[in-house]
């Protein structure tokens, strides 16, 4: 990352190739992170490139409330995503915005110059891919909702694809997973995020396209971080069971708020919420280890193998044991692919057309 980032008490901060300790667990395999930390807390900036589009993953962890400044002159278009807590994010030329986790945009600005504010005790997560012209007007061939939007870019005016932001789905939140767990090394590793990345933006701008969020739903600061903090309770507790009466005296907020809010920031019950989960950690394991089928059922909360295999299937319409299958397939074709040098080691990106 080589725009400068400014706190306000301490000035300027440095970049580090250090890893700050409190951050590790966040650390991605093949990415090239830069550490940054002060008085205010931990930052971790991690960079996946691939010919055209950067990927970043951010985590903020805050040891007290701060305000940072983001600046550099060179545009950008920018899918972001809204992983973990909730900020107020206020750019040039767009105005002062929330994202909230379980939320994305997609974004332009001719020069950064924005700024965040992050307050104490808290780990805030961001997804954000930085992308080509030359591939939104490819995508816009066949989303037409992008027309508008690549009309102000081509005016260098900042804009926003969706006035509100949109719900984050179960299938980009599985796209993101995989991203973040690629384990393919050499080339493949690329090839394997530039797919994926013309996946994710196929899946957003189908959504936007076909079910986009048209109203915004008002909440205060303190319910929104107990909504957030229930659905890390979900999310970390996926073995074990859990009712919304528990769910709403653990994290201090009433039953009716605590539905509503699941369903009006994350599209959910809370129910359909915890499902979903378990169904994508259930598919991230099965393709990302050598975890038995029954190992992973207990994982994610199921009492044995056969309960599990039965609500995958109900879930996917297949059972675990086929993508464990057909993943081994595909390493199996690729590995013979690599021995017989096709390509000269090289990989040919896909096209939208």
């Amino acid at each position: 990352m080589n725009t400068p980032l400014l706190s306000n008490g301490v000035g300027e901060l440095r970049y580090s190739a250090t890893i700050p300790p409190a951050l590790l667990a966040c650390l991605l395999t093949k990415a090239i992170p830069r550490g940054v930390s002060g008085p205010f807390g931990d930052f971790l900036f991690q960079e996946i490139r691939t010919p055209q589009a950067v990927v970043w993953y951010n985590n903020y962890l805050l040891l007290k409330n701060t305000q940072f400044t983001n600046s550099n002159k060179l545009p950008k278009i920018e899918l972001q995503f809204g992983l973990s807590n909730n900020f107020t994010y206020k750019g040039e030329g767009l105005g002062k915005r929330d994202l909230h986790d379980g939320s994305f945009n997609l974004l332009y600005v001719p020069s950064v110059n924005s700024q965040m504010n992050l307050r104490t005790g808290r780990l805030y997560t961001t997804f954000d891919i930085y992308l080509t012209p030359v591939l939104m007007f490819t995508l816009a061939e066949h989303f037409p909702v992008l027309n508008p939007f690549l009309e102000k870019v081509a005016k260098k005016e900042a804009t926003m694809l969706c006035a509100i932001n949109q719900l984050t789905t179960v299938p980009m939140n599985t796209i993101i997973g995989e991203i973040l767990k690629n384990t393919y090394t050499g080339t493949a590793h690329g090839y394997f995020v530039a797919q994926k990345v013309v996946e994710l933006l196929i899946v957003t701008m189908d959504r936007v396209t076909q079910f986009p969020k048209v109203k915004e739903y008002f909440f205060r600061d303190e319910e929104l971080e107990l909504i957030s903090e229930a659905k890390d309770e979900l999310l970390k507790n996926l073995d074990k069971p859990i009712t919304l009466l528990i769910l709403s005296r653990k994290v201090g907020l009433n039953m009716h708020k605590l539905k509503n809010g699941f369903q009006q920031l994350y599209g959910n019950t809370v129910a359909s919420y915890r499902l979903h989960a378990r169904m994508r950690e259930a598919t991230l394991l099965l393709n990302t280890t050598n975890e038995s089928v029954e190992g992973i059922g207990f994982t994610t909360g199921y009492a044995n193998a056969q309960h599990f295999s039965k609500a995958y299937k109900k879930y996917y319409g297949h059972s675990p044991a086929r993508v464990r299958k057909d993943r081994d397939l595909k390493e199996k074709a690729a590995g013979e692919e690599r021995a017989r040098g096709k390509n000269n080691g090289k990989f040919s990106y896909l096209t939208l057309k």
